[in-house]
């Protein structure tokens, strides 16, 4: 009797945790030859509600991402110091995943998607124009347009409750490129004419920037998308993902 009991205990504790598919997910066969187009699919019509998140699954929202600061110095670090806070990027709700390859025997997924985002947030400025020094601060724009991410996740197979297999992403790299990118700077100084200046100067030198910022952006990004789908992968076993 009391091993029956245990048992059911066990049995209830694996149902509890290990939760199923949500319902704008699909499975895909991992013996269909063409896995990879209907992961695809899949993924793509996914997108929208799983960057709304999902409170009771511990998914949390991605549009908007949060970024607290990033610090680019405009032309040098003898120039301006601009430190952009409190940033807040949206557009991944609307990401277009251009490919997506699955190798289960290596356990590698590569994916490519092109997304564009806009930046709100506040900026700091502060360093010298000519030997002029200035401080300044208010609210920033930023525009990332057709940033195309090319990512690789490594996973391995884990026992989840009950002794499913489960994925667990154990690295991940991103390289990712930028097509244009623009910023706005308001209140600069409360000078229309230097405002302009230093605004046109971000706006020439936009390369620059994103070669500096570029690395902690697709990081942040990455990471938190990286984050929730862990928590996925942790509910629901690899039979139920990818079903022979």
């Amino acid at each position: 009797m009391i091993l029956a009991k245990s048992a059911l205990c066990l049995s209830l504790v694996s149902c509890v945790l290990c939760i199923a598919l949500p319902d704008y997910l699909k499975s895909c066969s991992r013996n269909d030859p063409n896995l990879n187009a209907c992961a695809l699919q899949v993924a793509q019509s996914s997108i929208t509600r799983f960057a709304q998140g999902e409170e009771s699954r511990g998914l949390v929202p991605l549009d908007p991402l949060f970024v607290p600061e990033m610090v680019v110095y405009v032309p040098n670090e003898n120039g301006l110091k601009v430190r952009f806070l409190d940033n807040h990027f949206t557009g991944l709700s609307q990401l277009q995943m251009q490919d997506l390859k699955f190798d289960l025997n290596k356990k590698v997924i590569t994916t490519d998607c092109l997304v564009n985002l806009e930046v709100l947030g506040r900026y700091d400025l502060s360093g010298k124009i000519l030997v002029v020094p200035i401080k300044s601060n208010g609210d920033s724009t930023i525009r990332l347009k057709n940033t195309l991410l090319h990512i690789r996740f490594w996973y391995e197979h884990v026992a989840g409750p009950g002794g499913a297999v489960h994925w667990r992403i154990v690295k991940h790299d991103i390289k990712y490129e930028v097509e244009k990118a623009t910023f706005r700077l308001e209140n600069l100084l409360n000078d229309k004419n230097i405002g302009d200046q230093i605004n046109r100067l971000l706006n020439e030198m936009w390369r620059e920037i994103v070669s500096e910022v570029g690395p902690s952006i697709s990081k942040s990004l990455v990471d938190a998308v990286v984050e929730n789908i862990q928590v996925l992968l942790s509910q629901v076993s690899y039979d139920e993902l990818m079903p022979e």
